[in-house]
Protein backbone atom coordinates (compact mmCIF):
# COMPACT_ATOMS: atom_id res chain seq x y z
CA UNK A 1 0.00 0.00 0.00
CA UNK A 2 1.39 3.39 -0.69
CA UNK A 3 2.08 5.51 1.65
CA UNK A 4 0.37 9.36 1.88
CA UNK A 5 2.64 11.84 2.39
CA UNK A 6 1.74 14.44 4.70
CA UNK A 7 2.49 18.13 3.89
CA UNK A 8 2.15 20.91 6.20
CA UNK A 9 -1.22 22.70 5.85
CA UNK A 10 -1.39 26.07 3.75
CA UNK A 11 -1.80 28.55 6.02
CA UNK A 12 -2.41 32.25 5.52
CA UNK A 13 -0.45 34.55 7.40
CA UNK A 14 -0.54 38.51 7.25
CA UNK A 15 0.74 39.99 4.44
CA UNK A 16 1.69 42.82 6.64
CA UNK A 17 4.19 43.20 9.48
CA UNK A 18 1.48 44.32 12.62
CA UNK A 19 1.92 45.09 16.32
CA UNK A 20 -0.70 45.19 18.47
CA UNK A 21 -0.06 47.18 22.38
CA UNK A 22 -3.30 46.62 24.83
CA UNK A 23 -4.85 49.26 27.01
CA UNK A 24 -4.52 46.75 29.97
CA UNK A 25 -6.71 48.22 32.65
CA UNK A 26 -7.75 47.00 36.17
CA UNK A 27 -10.80 44.78 34.63
CA UNK A 28 -8.19 43.34 32.18
CA UNK A 29 -5.94 42.18 34.80
CA UNK A 30 -8.71 40.29 36.51
CA UNK A 31 -8.54 37.34 33.48
CA UNK A 32 -6.31 34.53 33.94
CA UNK A 33 -4.41 35.62 31.14
CA UNK A 34 -4.12 38.91 29.03
CA UNK A 35 -2.28 39.97 26.67
CA UNK A 36 0.28 43.28 26.38
CA UNK A 37 1.15 43.07 23.36
CA UNK A 38 1.47 41.11 20.05
CA UNK A 39 2.66 40.72 16.65
CA UNK A 40 3.54 39.33 13.09
CA UNK A 41 7.00 40.65 12.29
CA UNK A 42 10.50 39.59 9.76
CA UNK A 43 12.29 42.58 11.08
CA UNK A 44 16.10 41.83 11.23
CA UNK A 45 16.23 42.58 14.96
CA UNK A 46 13.60 42.35 18.02
CA UNK A 47 14.43 43.61 21.39
CA UNK A 48 11.88 43.32 24.34
CA UNK A 49 13.08 45.13 27.04
CA UNK A 50 13.31 44.09 30.95
CA UNK A 51 9.45 44.90 31.73
CA UNK A 52 7.03 43.57 34.58
CA UNK A 53 7.96 40.57 36.53
CA UNK A 54 5.25 38.76 35.31
CA UNK A 55 5.22 39.47 31.69
CA UNK A 56 6.29 36.48 29.95
CA UNK A 57 7.50 36.54 26.12
CA UNK A 58 6.08 33.70 23.67
CA UNK A 59 7.62 33.97 20.53
CA UNK A 60 6.81 31.47 17.13
CA UNK A 61 9.99 31.49 14.53
CA UNK A 62 7.76 30.84 11.57
CA UNK A 63 10.94 30.84 9.36
CA UNK A 64 15.02 31.63 9.03
CA UNK A 65 17.39 31.42 11.62
CA UNK A 66 17.66 33.49 14.85
CA UNK A 67 20.23 34.03 17.77
CA UNK A 68 18.26 34.44 21.30
CA UNK A 69 20.54 35.92 23.89
CA UNK A 70 19.35 37.04 27.67
CA UNK A 71 21.85 37.05 30.42
CA UNK A 72 25.18 36.66 28.18
CA UNK A 73 23.20 32.85 27.27
CA UNK A 74 22.83 32.22 23.51
CA UNK A 75 20.73 30.06 21.69
CA UNK A 76 19.41 29.43 17.98
CA UNK A 77 16.15 29.27 17.12
CA UNK A 78 15.14 27.14 13.84
CA UNK A 79 11.79 27.45 11.94
CA UNK A 80 8.78 26.10 13.69
CA UNK A 81 10.82 27.17 17.40
CA UNK A 82 8.42 28.58 19.85
CA UNK A 83 10.66 30.40 22.53
CA UNK A 84 9.15 31.22 26.04
CA UNK A 85 11.04 33.35 28.54
CA UNK A 86 10.16 35.50 32.17
CA UNK A 87 10.68 39.08 30.26
CA UNK A 88 12.65 39.90 33.43
CA UNK A 89 15.97 40.94 31.82
CA UNK A 90 16.35 42.36 28.33
CA UNK A 91 15.39 39.36 25.46
CA UNK A 92 17.95 40.26 22.02
CA UNK A 93 17.06 38.82 19.27
CA UNK A 94 19.35 38.81 15.85
CA UNK A 95 18.47 37.71 12.57
CA UNK A 96 21.34 34.92 11.39
CA UNK A 97 19.79 34.19 8.47
CA UNK A 98 18.38 36.18 5.23
CA UNK A 99 15.07 36.22 6.07
CA UNK A 100 13.22 35.75 9.62
CA UNK A 101 9.47 36.01 10.15
CA UNK A 102 7.91 35.22 13.62
CA UNK A 103 4.50 35.54 16.12
CA UNK A 104 5.17 37.03 19.08
CA UNK A 105 3.00 38.02 22.36
CA UNK A 106 4.11 39.54 25.68
CA UNK A 107 1.48 37.62 28.44
CA UNK A 108 0.49 37.92 31.70
CA UNK A 109 -2.20 37.30 34.43
CA UNK A 110 -3.42 35.33 37.54
CA UNK A 111 -2.46 31.83 35.29
CA UNK A 112 0.27 32.97 33.60
CA UNK A 113 3.40 32.03 35.54
CA UNK A 114 1.73 29.23 36.57
CA UNK A 115 1.38 27.54 33.05
CA UNK A 116 5.11 29.37 31.58
CA UNK A 117 6.31 26.99 34.94
CA UNK A 118 4.71 24.02 33.65
CA UNK A 119 5.34 24.66 30.14
CA UNK A 120 9.53 26.06 30.28
CA UNK A 121 12.42 24.09 29.95
CA UNK A 122 16.13 24.67 30.81
CA UNK A 123 16.91 26.15 26.91
CA UNK A 124 13.39 27.95 27.03
CA UNK A 125 12.89 26.91 23.68
CA UNK A 126 10.27 23.84 22.43
CA UNK A 127 9.80 22.41 18.78
CA UNK A 128 6.78 22.44 17.66
CA UNK A 129 5.16 20.17 15.08
CA UNK A 130 2.85 22.53 13.15
CA UNK A 131 1.41 19.13 11.99
CA UNK A 132 0.23 17.84 15.29
CA UNK A 133 0.41 20.84 16.90
CA UNK A 134 -2.00 24.14 16.43
CA UNK A 135 0.02 26.84 17.88
CA UNK A 136 1.01 28.64 14.68
CA UNK A 137 -3.00 28.50 14.10
CA UNK A 138 -3.96 30.29 17.28
CA UNK A 139 -1.52 32.37 16.42
CA UNK A 140 -3.08 33.40 12.93
CA UNK A 141 -6.63 33.55 14.47
CA UNK A 142 -5.18 36.05 17.21
CA UNK A 143 -3.70 38.63 14.72
CA UNK A 144 -7.34 37.98 12.72
CA UNK A 145 -9.37 38.45 15.88
CA UNK A 146 -12.09 41.44 14.80
CA UNK A 147 -14.67 43.14 17.59
CA UNK A 148 -16.36 46.07 18.42
CA UNK A 149 -16.27 44.83 21.85
CA UNK A 150 -13.42 45.33 24.09
CA UNK A 151 -15.02 42.51 26.53
CA UNK A 152 -15.22 40.04 23.73
CA UNK A 153 -11.48 41.09 22.37
CA UNK A 154 -9.94 40.49 26.17
CA UNK A 155 -11.64 36.75 26.70
CA UNK A 156 -11.37 35.74 23.38
CA UNK A 157 -7.29 37.17 23.97
CA UNK A 158 -7.58 34.80 27.32
CA UNK A 159 -8.72 31.92 25.76
CA UNK A 160 -6.59 31.76 22.98
CA UNK A 161 -3.69 32.21 25.26
CA UNK A 162 -4.57 29.40 26.99
CA UNK A 163 -5.33 27.46 24.17
CA UNK A 164 -0.72 27.90 22.99
CA UNK A 165 -0.01 27.29 26.92
CA UNK A 166 -2.07 23.98 27.14
CA UNK A 167 -0.82 22.68 23.47
CA UNK A 168 2.93 23.50 24.44
CA UNK A 169 2.38 21.46 27.78
CA UNK A 170 0.63 18.51 25.58
CA UNK A 171 4.41 18.77 23.03
CA UNK A 172 6.39 18.39 26.87
CA UNK A 173 3.97 15.81 28.09
CA UNK A 174 4.51 13.96 24.39
CA UNK A 175 8.29 14.35 24.24
CA UNK A 176 8.55 12.81 28.17
CA UNK A 177 5.95 9.80 26.85
CA UNK A 178 7.95 9.42 24.02
CA UNK A 179 11.62 9.27 26.03
CA UNK A 180 9.89 6.50 28.32
CA UNK A 181 9.58 4.17 25.56
CA UNK A 182 12.89 4.78 23.78
CA UNK A 183 15.32 1.69 23.86
CA UNK A 184 18.08 1.54 26.07
CA UNK A 185 20.30 1.50 23.39
CA UNK A 186 19.18 4.97 21.42
CA UNK A 187 19.42 6.15 25.26
CA UNK A 188 23.20 4.92 25.55
CA UNK A 189 23.92 6.86 22.21
CA UNK A 190 22.30 10.28 23.25
CA UNK A 191 24.94 10.37 25.87
CA UNK A 192 27.35 9.78 23.78
CA UNK A 193 26.32 12.45 21.61
CA UNK A 194 25.36 14.78 24.75
CA UNK A 195 29.18 14.42 25.28
CA UNK A 196 30.63 15.34 21.79
CA UNK A 197 28.24 18.27 21.80
CA UNK A 198 29.55 19.23 25.50
CA UNK A 199 33.00 18.76 24.10
CA UNK A 200 33.38 19.08 20.30
CA UNK A 201 36.03 21.53 21.32
CA UNK A 202 38.64 19.28 22.60
CA UNK A 203 40.20 15.94 21.38
CA UNK A 204 37.99 13.06 20.56
CA UNK A 205 38.54 9.72 19.75
CA UNK A 206 36.61 7.06 20.53
CA UNK A 207 38.83 5.58 23.27
CA UNK A 208 38.46 8.62 24.94
CA UNK A 209 35.11 8.95 25.30
CA UNK A 210 34.36 5.81 26.02
CA UNK A 211 36.37 6.57 29.31
CA UNK A 212 34.23 9.40 30.09
CA UNK A 213 30.86 7.30 29.25
CA UNK A 214 32.06 3.81 30.52
CA UNK A 215 31.33 2.18 27.78
CA UNK A 216 33.19 -0.55 25.95
CA UNK A 217 34.96 0.11 22.64
CA UNK A 218 32.95 -2.93 21.28
CA UNK A 219 30.20 -1.64 22.33
CA UNK A 220 30.52 1.76 21.44
CA UNK A 221 31.32 0.92 17.77
CA UNK A 222 28.16 -1.42 17.37
CA UNK A 223 25.49 1.39 18.80
CA UNK A 224 26.91 4.41 17.74
CA UNK A 225 27.09 2.93 13.69
CA UNK A 226 23.58 1.33 14.29
CA UNK A 227 22.04 4.28 15.82
CA UNK A 228 23.23 7.16 13.76
CA UNK A 229 24.73 5.34 10.25
CA UNK A 230 27.85 7.82 10.17
CA UNK A 231 31.55 6.90 11.79
CA UNK A 232 32.03 8.69 14.72
CA UNK A 233 34.82 10.78 12.38
CA UNK A 234 32.25 12.13 9.77
CA UNK A 235 29.70 13.13 12.83
CA UNK A 236 32.12 14.53 14.45
CA UNK A 237 33.35 16.49 11.49
CA UNK A 238 29.60 17.23 10.45
CA UNK A 239 28.72 18.88 14.25
CA UNK A 240 32.01 21.22 14.31
CA UNK A 241 31.16 22.66 10.78
CA UNK A 242 27.52 23.36 11.79
CA UNK A 243 29.13 24.80 14.83
CA UNK A 244 31.65 26.94 12.78
CA UNK A 245 28.34 28.40 10.68
CA UNK A 246 27.64 30.29 14.29
CA UNK A 247 30.93 31.75 14.28
CA UNK A 248 30.82 32.77 10.26
CA UNK A 249 27.68 34.46 11.09
CA UNK A 250 27.94 36.52 14.04
CA UNK A 251 31.40 36.66 14.72
CA UNK A 252 34.44 38.72 12.84
CA UNK A 253 37.12 35.48 13.53
CA UNK A 254 39.37 35.17 11.02
CA UNK A 255 38.85 31.83 9.13
CA UNK A 256 42.09 29.84 10.95
CA UNK A 257 40.43 31.68 14.42
CA UNK A 258 36.78 29.75 13.99
CA UNK A 259 38.56 26.63 12.54
CA UNK A 260 40.57 26.12 16.12
CA UNK A 261 37.70 27.18 18.19
CA UNK A 262 35.45 24.52 17.06
CA UNK A 263 37.84 21.81 17.60
CA UNK A 264 39.59 21.29 14.17
CA UNK A 265 43.57 20.97 14.36
CA UNK A 266 44.39 23.27 11.40
CA UNK A 267 43.13 25.21 9.19
CA UNK A 268 43.08 23.08 5.95
CA UNK A 269 41.27 20.27 7.21
CA UNK A 270 38.50 22.57 8.77
CA UNK A 271 37.91 24.02 5.22
CA UNK A 272 37.89 20.72 2.96
CA UNK A 273 35.42 18.74 5.61
CA UNK A 274 33.43 22.63 5.53
CA UNK A 275 33.17 22.27 1.60
CA UNK A 276 32.51 18.18 1.84
CA UNK A 277 29.33 19.23 4.25
CA UNK A 278 28.20 22.79 2.65
CA UNK A 279 29.88 22.70 -1.36
CA UNK A 280 31.18 26.01 0.03
CA UNK A 281 34.39 27.54 1.40
CA UNK A 282 33.74 28.91 4.77
CA UNK A 283 35.21 32.74 3.63
CA UNK A 284 32.08 31.69 0.55
CA UNK A 285 29.37 30.88 3.07
CA UNK A 286 30.50 34.28 5.06
CA UNK A 287 29.47 36.63 2.16
CA UNK A 288 26.18 35.13 1.58
CA UNK A 289 24.78 34.53 5.45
Amino acid sequence: MEKTKMSTPKRELPKHCKVVTNNVTVHTRSHPFYIVEYGYCNEKKLLIDQGDHNDILILYSISGVVRFSRNKEIEYVQPDTVVIVACNAPLIFNRVSAEWEYFYMIISGSHAKLYYNLVRNKSNLITVNPLIYGVLDWFIELMNLKSHSTEYIQVTQSMLVHNILYQLYQVNFDIIEAKSIIPVHETDVNIILKYIQKNYKEELTIDIICKHVHFSRSYFCKIFKEYTNVTLHQYISEFRVNKSKELLSYSKLSINAVANAVGFKNTLTYIRAFEKYTQMTPTEYRKHF
